[in-house]
């Protein structure tokens, strides 16, 4: 496919919203990110509605949509076999189906985007950017669970997710601070859903979730990592069956199941400063969690050079970034309050006494899978294509 100018349609499936965005490309991609010519965002709350049908309310407000000459899609997880972005054949359409149960939340709705593409775009190609993908080159000691080893011969290993931001923040960090100031990194993804990751010379080498997006920190609606004994426990001893636990776990936990106000951290904040005790307590766990895994992370890294927080909360909520920082003493972290206040987009936050850099990266997922869709189609993926 060779195209004097490329027009991508971004469809960026998030835990709580989509967001659209179309680029044009004349040429290769450039380092920094250009605002899109086009973008939409629709938020549906505290869990995913239909995604086929917010595609096609979405394509209805797409400027000249049957000039769109590629679709790309997030994809939270491309299971043991795409590590790279690929065109979406039927192939690719089964194994995204075929792995959906690590991801029930949001492969199937993928899967119902790409067909609502398929209906009222025609045949448009393609493409699947997987979230997996960066953390492919996880060590083993980071990547296999310690139950039987046959577990991990048959697909289930720590496969971590958020990937296509966190790349995206570990290149902006080599950018900004030079290979020096970025060999140890942490990256904190904080949205509705929270991962973190640690990035040794722009490679992950360990990260929080693991073989679903369920694993790791405390999230707007999803739990966590907990004890596996609780979910044994609720097995034996409640009416609750498999299913019903994958709701429990992924849809009425996190800040939502503690706070029992909301699992978006906007309205936890405000409920916390009302004096609402189980909006504080479900802060408090929140923090204590993201500083017990920022300080694993720098553990795998041997140290830390920068320290990342990106997406929404990351990005927004200055509380969130001064109460995990001020237990990071020890690390070498703090923060300029003034600063942090500030909450600057693509920015350092920390003082001048600061022994780590701290910034503030806006989340460009969208940029990357537009970028991913031009390697595909436009460029080095030209002749496949």
């Amino acid at each position: 496919m060779d195209v004097a100018l490329l027009r991508t349609l971004v469809l960026n499936l998030g835990s709580s919203s989509q967001k659209s965005r179309v680029y044009e490309f004349e040429g290769p991609p450039e380092s920094n990110p250009p605002p899109p010519v086009w973008e939409r965002n629709l938020e549906w709350g505290e869990a995913p509605g239909s995604h086929g049908a917010a595609v096609a309310q979405i394509l209805e407000h797409v400027p000249s949509p049957r000039t769109i000459d590629v679709v790309g899609h997030r994809v939270v997880h491309g299971g043991p076999n795409y590590d790279d972005p690929v065109c979406i054949t039927e192939t690719v359409k089964a194994e995204i189906a075929r792995v959906a149960e690590y991801a029930p939340l949001h492969n199937r709705a993928a899967l119902d985007g790409i067909a609502a593409v398929e209906r009222l775009l025609g045949p448009v190609p393609q493409v699947a950017v997987f979230d997996t993908a960066f953390h492919r080159h996880l060590p083993l000691a980071a990547a296999v669970y310690p139950g039987p080893y046959d577990w991990f011969r048959t697909g289930i290993r720590r496969y971590g997710f958020h990937g296509i931001n966190h790349q995206y923040c570990a290149e902006r960090v080599a950018a900004r601070l030079g290979a020096e100031g970025s060999r140890r990194v942490v990256v904190c993804h904080l949205g509705n859903g929270c991962s973190l990751a640690a990035i040794r010379d722009g490679t992950s080498i360990d990260t929080t979730m693991g073989f679903t997006p369920v694993d790791g920190l405390m999230m707007g609606t999803r739990s966590g990592s907990i004890d596996p004994g609780i979910l044994t426990y609720l097995l034996r001893r409640s009416s609750l069956d498999a299913s019903q636990l994958d709701v429990v776990l992924n849809t009425q936990s996190g800040l939502l199941g503690v706070s029992g106000v909301s699992g978006d951290m906007r309205r936890v904040l405000a409920a916390r400063r009302a004096g609402h005790e189980q909006a504080t307590l479900a802060f408090d766990i929140y923090v204590h969690r993201l500083r017990a895994g920022i300080a694993s992370m720098t553990a795998s890294l041997g140290g830390l050079d920068a320290l990342v927080f990106t997406a929404g909360v990351g990005e927004h909520a200055a509380e969130v970034r001064a109460a995990a920082c001020a237990g990071l003493a020890h690390l070498g972290v703090e923060l300029d309050h003034e600063q942090n206040a500030a909450s600057p987009a693509d920015a350092e936050i920390q003082s001048t006494a600061s022994r780590v850099r701290v910034l503030i990266i806006r989340a460009e997922e969208d940029w990357m899978i537009a970028k991913a869709c031009w390697r595909v189609l436009g460029g080095r993926g030209k002749e496949e294509a």
